[in-house]
């Protein structure tokens, strides 16, 4: 499942190349045009920053879990030293020349009421002269053989010269590591035989001379698959086509199609870096290109919801591929999906019970614990757990049948399974989902529940639902155990 790899992320070590910038905005409202021409005036109200161009790609790896050093050139002047700090809060290890032949890049932001009024940029954008160019060359040469995966995040604003594209090729054909490359241009880096590309339709339309379309995007790509693996000499391209998603190519044959997540207006700045990071951390996990696809698609939904530079971190990746999903395997995966339920304001039921043969009292039951809030998750004892509780006999059900009847409930939006030798109680799945509400049926007093103190300590309230008269799973066994056999003729 997708959060198997999501978990791995942290195993990784990711050195992001390229063009250092912060982006800039001024938040503020506007209810008047200048007198002075007809432009709307915006009373600032605050000014944010977020690491921006390359940077951003190192924020959103080190968000999804990585450990990230970026390496890059950069101004000697203060708004460096602001991009190196926005770095360091984001744990990422600058690796960055200081030259006093550039001035760092800021692009800079007017927002009001939600939209981008307008964007006014500073800094150098030439090409490196050959004293920087040397300076990172070096720094490269020291820290490549130390990462997992090499990420190329090109916006052409001078850094990723000729020369440092040649001492990219001579590195990667010493050490064998992931090398993902994000640029406008990405033929250029065709001779370091990329690991992975995301070329979006623009940019692979002007490198293969491409009719642009406003239709059939996907079907006029899939089409072009050998012409595509010749520009770039990709392992895996990923070719993004907004609204409708993207073509995923092995080598130059096209083999998979992943659907774009609706968004309403959405804000892409920095989406694209959203995507490559996702989907370099998931190929490192593990993931098949389909997986990839389908987890760096989630980030970048996720991502384009944001109102500043388009970032997405591991706990909000993990909640949104668990949020449509009835069975959850893990408690990050839990506590992330609780935490993003919160978020929204959700009111969390919680309850949980062996569920082993499933009758019409629990169907009444769950429907009556939903709807004491928004959210319903249960937790069901694992099979070894009812042995211990209610004998060898037990369960009737294997855990995987319990699971799949209960998620057939529309009651019911979670399930997650527990116990073990030391603890057969939910305490663990209590702390992990923080409940507004633990429900517990009419056979049991508040003061014999275990966990009741616990729920009241986390600031939930215990609340105990009257069972259905007659219905119990014991009296189902009894009755069919006290069935006369039938007699065969």
């Amino acid at each position: 499942m997708h959060y198997q790899f999501i978990t791995r992320f942290s195993d990784y070590r990711v050195l992001v190349i390229g063009d250092p910038m912060t982006d800039r905005f001024y938040h503020g409202h506007s209810t008047r045009l200048s007198p002075e021409g007809p432009v709307p005036v915006v009373d600032v109200d605050y000014v944010s920053c977020t690491p921006g161009g390359a940077a951003n790609t190192a924020a959103n790896l080190a968000m999804l879990g990585a450990q990230v050093t970026f390496c890059s050139v950069a101004g000697n002047d203060d708004e460096a030293r602001q991009a190196i700090h926005l770095l360091g809060t984001r744990n990422i290890y600058p690796l960055i020349a200081m030259s006093s032949n550039r001035s760092t890049m800021v692009k800079n932001r007017i927002v009001a009421g939600g939209q981008i009024l307008a964007r006014f940029d500073s800094g150098t954008s030439d090409p490196l002269d050959a004293a920087d160019e040397a300076e990172l060359i070096s720094l490269l040469e020291e820290a490549y053989q130390d990462y997992d995966a090499i990420v190329i995040s090109d916006y052409d604003k001078g850094i990723l010269t000729p020369a440092v594209i040649a001492a990219l090729q001579r590195l990667r054909a010493k050490h064998d590591s992931f090398v993902a490359v994000d640029s406008r241009r990405p033929a250029k880096f065709r001779e370091l035989r990329p690991s992975f590309v995301k070329p979006n339709y623009a940019e692979a339309a002007s490198m293969l001379s491409l009719r642009l379309q406003t239709q059939h995007r996907a079907r006029q790509v899939s089409a072009a698959g050998d012409a595509l693996f010749k520009a770039t000499q990709a392992a895996i391209t990923a070719l993004t086509l907004d609204e409708e998603g993207a073509v995923l190519f092995s080598e130059d044959k096209p083999v998979y199609t992943a659907h774009a997540r609706p968004v309403q207006h959405p804000n892409v700045v920095g989406a694209g870096d959203v995507y490559t990071s996702a989907f370099t951390l998931s190929s490192l996990a593990g993931a098949t290109i389909p997986e990839a696809a389908e987890i760096a698609a989630s980030a970048a939904a996720l991502a384009l919801k944001k109102q500043t530079t388009a970032c997405c971190n591991w706990q909000e990746l993990l909640a949104a591929m668990a949020e449509d999903r009835k069975q959850l395997e893990s408690t990050a995966q839990l506590q992330a999906l609780c935490d993003m339920y919160r978020a929204r304001g959700r009111k969390i039921v919680f309850t949980n019970g062996c569920f082993d043969i499933l009758h019409s009292g629990h169907v009444r039951y769950l429907e009556q614990a939903r709807s004491k809030g928004d959210v319903l998750i249960v937790g069901i004892n694992n099979d070894a757990s009812i042995r211990r509780m209610k004998g060898p006999a037990r369960p009737v059900n294997n855990l995987q049948d319990r699971v799949q009847v209960l998620s057939a409930l529309g009651s019911v939006n979670h399930i997650v399974s527990f116990g073990n030798e030391k603890d057969d109680t939910p305490c663990s799945l209590i702390r992990a989902i923080v409940p507004d509400v633990f429900v517990k049926g009419g056979d049991y007093a508040i003061d014999d529940l275990p966990e009741a103190p616990l729920v009241e300590e986390l600031g939930g309230k215990v609340e105990i639902l009257p069972l259905v008269e007659g219905r119990s799973t014991t009296n189902v066994i009894r009755k069919i155990r006290e069935l006369p056999l039938l007699k065969s003729v």
